[in-house]
């Protein structure tokens, strides 16, 4: 009998622990507007503008102290197609890219309502041009810097706006600045 009671104490202390634990995860999901994007063809100096298609990031995190969280995500945006006659080209081209991070986040709560943060960490993003046939993905690693603001409707549950800047990317003649105001959702467990 006094094994089944040991058992049992430690079966509810764990099951509390991963409770515990659950209550500082959090998850959320932002769109950003996909800002201008230009490209310029080397060869003629012709070089086209047009509206980037909405980024959509998923995110999540865990909260070390009620101001330190570390938080990992993926950004995607839809393709953008640059018509080949405004370029010089045979043929049109379609422009993508993502990013994954893993960044620290520092928060603070002015009331149980407001509460700023910034985040700092790292980038990993991937280019995708494609046309005539062909294609071509670079990828590259940079900084990423964001501070935003949450306005909290309960303890797990808030709107957030931020902005976000991953370094720029310069390789191959193609200089890529990606910095995005963003709204968005986050929920807690």
């Amino acid at each position: 009998m006094s094994r089944q009671l040991h058992l049992s104490l430690l079966a509810a202390a764990a099951l509390l622990s991963s409770t515990a634990l659950a209550e500082d995860l959090y998850v959320g999901a932002t769109v950003a507007n996909g800002g201008k994007m230009t490209f310029g063809n080397s060869v003629t100096g012709k070089s086209a503008k047009v509206d980037g298609k909405a980024e959509y990031k998923v995110y999540g995190g865990y909260a070390l102290s009620e101001l330190l969280a570390v938080e990992a995500g993926y950004a995607q945006s839809g393709a953008v197609r640059f018509d080949k006659a405004s370029i010089d080209l045979p043929s049109d081209v379609s422009f993508k890219m993502n990013h994954f991070y893993l960044a620290g986040r520092l928060n603070h709560r002015f009331n149980d309502e407001w509460s700023v943060f910034g985040k700092a960490g790292v980038a990993r993003s991937r280019f995708k041009a494609s046309g005539g046939g062909e294609s071509d993905n670079m990828s590259s690693t940079k900084p990423l810097l964001g501070v935003g603001m949450a306005y909290n409707f309960t303890k797990n549950a808030a709107a957030t706006v931020e902005y976000e800047h991953i370094g720029a990317t310069r390789k191959n003649g193609i200089n890529i600045k990606q910095g995005r105001l963003q709204l968005g959702v986050r929920l807690g467990f």
